[in-house]
């Protein structure tokens, strides 16, 4: 490829900033360079060399000097991202506009959500499994005011069991299979608790919000930042640094695995080893959580051009949009005297589905002690005097244990619901 061919095939993604540069290039450098002398007034001579005819501006009079500009600009301060892309945001002072900067269309696909009264649950057994907060059948275009070089398809999430197909199928989730043969036991193990509380045998399956950046997991992200990078083309430099990052990254309590075998961000030979794991000394989901960890560094967003808070909003389900961690009521399931199977999955990110009736949702979100009182209630007193957050603390434990972990619906969970509800009405927080 000639020095213009590739100037210009990394260039694809700063057309915003090469025209900023050519109409106004004191200020392009100093929004480019980070307002470093020399490196301004070199820019202004590589541009000044590149575009040297004062009659035609745009026109290219020597190649070898607008690589070097396009290098340049790709390599400094603000890395390969166009002005303004990335917006700084911290929890003092927030933009509004953080987290709303994405491009996404519903595709179909999904039952109505049926209404579900927890009256007509009673003397079913209730658990909680954890659910990241991702959206089921969206597709993503844009995020952070950049278009993707391959749009995302969203697949996961509380909407899994929502699938027109899924419901027809009786899939009810996806896991993979140790996770998966998890949820299954605990279903069992429900039942039998069920039962012998004088219940009706039937367990009832409320997917519980897991806090933010559960979503890395997933193969959601990952595609995201592919299709980022694609858009953006990157320099060298700017991938050699990622690489070099991914490879070095340290897996808290487990020495063991490393990522040293990574082929690379770019190459066809890295992008599968994050979907699958092949030649890596851990599992491709602990492989994408490393590359969505780094790339969450505030650093690698004003590189890449992108704020994460943009990208995990466009990936999240909107009827669990702002949602804490710890929530159910969303999304409805059952299991009844057949029990919980186990199918292989065509899920991108896990290898086994499960199987479970939708219901429908309950058309709020609650708290999970809401819901469990007499479980979680005992659970909580077990952590207290314990390090850690006492919620987050017994929310691990009824998502974990082998037994102890069901709620029957009795009246005092109706009545504590409905309370709940009015509470919340009072306050003017009800959703509807």
């Amino acid at each position: 490829m000639t020095p213009l061919g590739s100037a210009f095939g990394r260039f694809a993604a700063l057309k915003r900033r090469l025209i900023d540069t050519i109409q106004n290039p004191s200020l392009a450098a100093q929004q480019t360079l980070g307002n470093i002398a020399q490196s301004a007034q070199e820019a202004q001579a590589l541009q000044n060399q590149a575009f040297a005819d004062p009659r035609r501006p745009t026109r290219v009079t020597d190649e070898a000097a607008l690589a070097r500009l396009t290098d340049m600009i790709m390599a400094g301060p603000m890395g390969f991202a166009p002005a303004g892309i990335f917006k700084p945001s911290t929890p003092l002072k927030r933009d509004p506009t953080v987290g709303t900067r994405f491009e996404r269309e519903f595709m179909g696909g999904l039952a109505e959500k049926t209404p579900v009264k927890i009256e007509d649950l009673k003397g079913s057994s209730a658990i909680i499994n954890p659910w990241d907060l991702t959206s089921r059948n969206y597709k993503i275009t844009s995020i952070s005011d950049e278009p993707l070089a391959t749009p995302v398809i969203t697949h996961g999430g509380q909407d899994y069991a929502r699938d027109i197909g899924h419901i027809e199928r009786g899939i009810g989730g996806a896991s993979n299979l140790g996770i998966a043969k998890r949820v299954q036991d605990r279903t069992t193990q429900a039942t039998k608790e069920n039962i012998e509380a004088g219940g009706t045998g039937r367990v009832i399956h409320l997917p519980a919000t897991m806090g933010e950046q559960s979503e890395f997991f997933s193969v959601m992200p990952t595609q995201a930042i592919f299709g980022l990078l694609d858009s953006r083309a990157p320099a060298k430099s700017v991938i050699k640094e990622i690489d070099k990052s991914i490879r070095d990254y340290k897996f808290p309590g487990d020495k063991e695995a490393r990522l040293k075998n990574f082929k690379g961000i770019m190459s066809e030979e890295g992008r599968m080893q994050l979907l699958t794991g092949e030649g890596l000394n851990t599992t491709a989901g602990n492989a994408r959580i490393a590359l969505m960890q780094k790339m969450s560094l505030k650093g690698n967003q004003e590189k890449l051009g992108f704020n994460i808070e943009d990208l995990s909003m466009a990936l999240t389900d909107p009827a669990l949009a702002g949602v804490p961690k710890g929530y159910i009521g969303n999304t409805v399931m059952a299991t009844g005297e057949g029990g919980m199977h186990l199918r292989p999955s065509v899920n991108p990110t896990y290898n086994t589905d499960f199987t479970a009736q939708y219901l429908g949702s309950l058309g709020q979100n609650v708290p999970i002690e809401v819901l469990f009182p007499k479980t979680f209630g005992r659970i909580s007193q077990e952590m207290v005097g314990k390090k850690g957050d006492v919620r987050n603390m017994a929310i691990g434990a009824l998502e974990k244990r082998k037994e102890g972990i069901s709620e029957l619906i009795d009246q005092q969970v109706i009545d504590n619901y409905y309370e709940y509800l009015r509470r919340q009405k009072d306050l003017g927080l009800l959703n509807k």
